[in-house]
């Protein structure tokens, strides 16, 4: 019971960030100004720093190529549940301006602020580095993929805008990306930074994930959820999340081994809520962020129930 409690410590700090953002917002401290404020701070200055801080902390040239093998499996599974999502938006007839977001939540999950503690108390400090594999592979699907299609969103879904074009360049390679991408060829190149300037872009990168929270409290003070549809734009969403992209990562394991170790921390990060930055990147391109909260807070409530589950069958 107390590892279990232990590794959903992560759900419990983002219900409290949340519940921030939703109180100082219900008081008037905050309006839909600053949820756009934040938005911008989040995009444009504090990710781009916290995703080149985390590749540059967590990696090294050789353990980039050492555990690159071990990278197949991730990549594959994500890319499994994004093509059963993009089947289930026909199938379920999902509306069109959510269907960015539909599809996201089925292939990408929160790996680092909820699936990092969860990991560790389930598996030790041993499955750190099987963690920061699937945060890669999650990172580099969410900030190409997985924006693209909440950018589409934003065209009313009907823009059917060109996975290759300057348009879609410009969108995709946002400056999250773009620092990602930066730690990555910084790790490659075997450059590293001056401690000074390590920390400072650590400083700024940390308000990332805590901003991205009280944006979601923000936005969350707006919605009546006693009046959320539980529709099929709802549970497919949440079906998606909870369900197939697990068993995407069991289905594939026969096909594609991976240390045991790996194997079960991959199928435990598939099982995570919704990515935080979901929210964000829909506000911040003008998609639906109404249903991009709905479903980001529905994941991690009911995470609560479903990670112990998961965490009782892995144990």
């Amino acid at each position: 019971m107390a590892g279990v409690l232990h590794g959903l410590q992560g759900i419990f700090e983002v219900l409290f960030i949340i519940g921030i953002g939703y109180g100082l917002s219900v008081k008037g401290w905050f309006g839909s100004d600053t949820s756009a404020i934040f938005t911008r701070l989040v995009m444009k200055v504090a990710l781009p720093l916290y995703m080149l801080c985390q590749i540059e902390k967590d990696f090294t040239h050789d353990s980039l190529v050492q555990l690159a093998p071990d990278l197949l499996l991730p990549f594959a599974s994500i890319i499994l549940a994004y093509v059963i999502g993009r089947l289930a938006v026909n199938v379920l007839h999902i509306r069109q301006d959510r269907q960015g977001v539909f599809i996201t939540c089925f292939f990408i999950s929160n790996t680092i602020f909820i699936g990092l503690p969860v990991n560790l108390a389930l598996f030790g400090t041993m499955s750190v580095p099987s963690v920061m594999l699937y945060y890669m592979a999650n990172t580099t699907m969410f900030w190409t993929l997985g924006v693209y299609h909440i950018v589409n969103d934003s065209l009313g879904g009907a823009g059917h805008m060109p996975l290759f074009s300057l348009q879609t360049m410009k969108k995709v390679f946002s400056p999250p990306l773009l620092g990602f991408l930066g730690g990555l060829g910084l790790v490659m190149a075997n450059i590293t930074l001056p401690d000074f300037i390590l920390t400072s872009f650590q400083y700024v990168g940390n308000l990332a994930t805590p901003l991205s929270l009280i944006v979601i409290g923000i936005e969350m003070s707006g919605i009546s959820f006693a009046s959320v549809h539980w529709d099929r734009d709802i549970i497919g969403a949440l079906m998606g999340r909870f369900i197939v992209c697990p068993a995407c990562v069991l289905a594939l394991l026969p096909f594609i081994p991976v240390t045991p170790m790996s194997a079960q921390v991959f199928t435990m990060q598939a099982s995570m809520p919704a990515m935080t930055q979901m929210t964000v990147v829909a506000k911040s391109v003008g998609a639906d962020v109404k249903y991009s909260t709905e479903v980001s807070f529905i994941t991690v409530v009911l995470g609560i129930l479903i990670i112990p589950l998961y965490m009782f069958i892995l144990e």
